[in-house]
């Protein structure tokens, strides 16, 4: 059912059952005296003022003074016609409901002018009827107008703080979801950035070497026989090396963070480089000052990634010929690489991801790069990498 439909059909329920509180009342009173049109007049004013209640909450506010005014006015005409004072008939159970209605629905200034237009009237039908005990008409005050009223500013500031606190839950778990989506999508990249860096640079050898085997066995010189086995013998080592690492980054995603599968480091740059010459590169190294164990440990894996695709750049894209230097300092960590573009032939077309794998580990720790061709040198790449190590720590 429609939320809307069903407030009003609430709204309608309370209204007659204002009219059936305040009209039996009525009836039972009203009998008492001939059928003079002056108290049918403040039945009829009871009745539309009952009914009234079944309108929109934003008439809140009007319904309530129209029942103060009905209040008063009901008792100034019954007893101008019958000469009674107090005779029981009133619009007492519509102007209790009237009073949650304005505490609930309006707000600001104006909910406590309707209180106060509620309380007049009912003050003044109560000075009207000639009753004696102040005391009495305050209690009487207060339990037909300002404890209702009050109960509703209570009842809709409860609903209110309970929404809130449904919407900050629903806004946290949407955040937590977020996170976790985020998180993963994270370590995705970071899972995509390690294997292309480690199987690009393995493979990059092996298509080196295939090569060679091919051009030597095409060639069917024996001179050539013994370079046509070595090179097949690094595509052999290259393959187990891949596998190796891949091997180690499975374990590592498994949880196993065993000696046996702990990540690479600088510690290991000589074989790194060692490797890359097998492969036919000439990796001409310098390092100073260089201590992988005083280096924290994600920067030290970032850092020899970062190495690892610049041989592999220079590998598939330059010429073989790489001069890299390695500084560290107590401030910086700096990474230098040059190597000229192209081989005999056209380069092989690369897909940007090696760089864009440095560029983001370098984000990570606040480092600053230059790559790309040297504006001094055409023909030569350069890389220029330094991370501040206080920073990092």
């Amino acid at each position: 059912m429609d939320e809307n439909r069903k407030l009003r059909r609430q709204s309608l329920l309370i209204a007659f059952g204002c009219v059936i509180g305040d009209g039996a009342p009525f009836l039972l009173g009203a009998a008492r005296y001939e059928p003079l049109p002056g108290v049918w007049l403040a039945g009829a004013a009871i009745l539309l003022a009952d009914l009234a209640l079944a309108l929109p909450a934003r008439t809140a506010g009007p319904v309530a003074v129209v029942h103060g005014i009905v209040r008063f006015a009901v008792a100034a005409i019954l007893m101008a016609v019958t000469g009674v004072q107090d005779n029981g008939i009133g619009n007492s159970t519509g102007l209790v409901v009237a009073g949650y209605r304005a505490g609930a629905w309006v707000q600001g200034r104006r909910s406590w002018a309707v209180l106060a237009a509620l309380a007049a009237g009912l003050s003044a039908t109560q000075v009207l009827q000639g009753y004696d005990a102040a005391a009495s008409n305050i209690l009487l005050t207060l339990t037909n107008t300002v404890i209702p009223f009050l109960l509703g500013r209570h009842t809709t500031g409860r609903s209110g703080y309970i929404a809130e606190v449904q919407r900050r839950a629903e806004q946290q778990r949407r955040d937590a979801a977020q996170a976790l989506t985020t998180a993963v999508e994270t370590e995705r990249a970071d899972i995509a950035r390690d294997l292309h860096d480690t199987i690009s640079h393995h493979v990059s050898a092996v298509g080196v070497h295939a090569a060679a085997a091919r051009l030597g066995m095409k060639s069917g010189l024996p001179t050539h026989q013994e370079r046509t086995i070595a090179s097949l013998e690094q595509v052999e080592t290259s393959s187990r090396s891949a596998l190796s690492d891949l091997r180690r980054m499975l374990d590592l995603l498994h949880g196993n963070e065993s000696d046996g599968v702990r990540q690479p480091g600088l510690g290991a740059l000589d074989d790194l480089v060692e490797g890359s010459r097998r492969a036919g590169s000439t990796v001409n190294l310098r390092a100073d000052g260089l201590d992988p164990r005083a280096l924290p440990g994600s920067l030290n894996l970032a850092a020899y990634r970062i190495v690892q695709e610049l041989l592999t750049n220079a590998l598939r894209h330059g010429d073989g010929t790489l001069d890299l230097s390695i500084t560290q300092t107590a401030e910086t960590l700096r990474i230098t690489s040059n190597n000229r573009i192209g081989h005999a032939g056209t380069p092989s077309p690369g897909t940007g991801r090696g760089l864009d794998g440095i560029r983001h580990r370098l984000t990570l720790f606040a480092g600053s790069a230059v790559l790309g061709p040297a504006p001094d040198t055409p023909g030569m790449w350069r890389a220029d990498l330094t991370f501040p190590l206080k920073e990092s720590r």
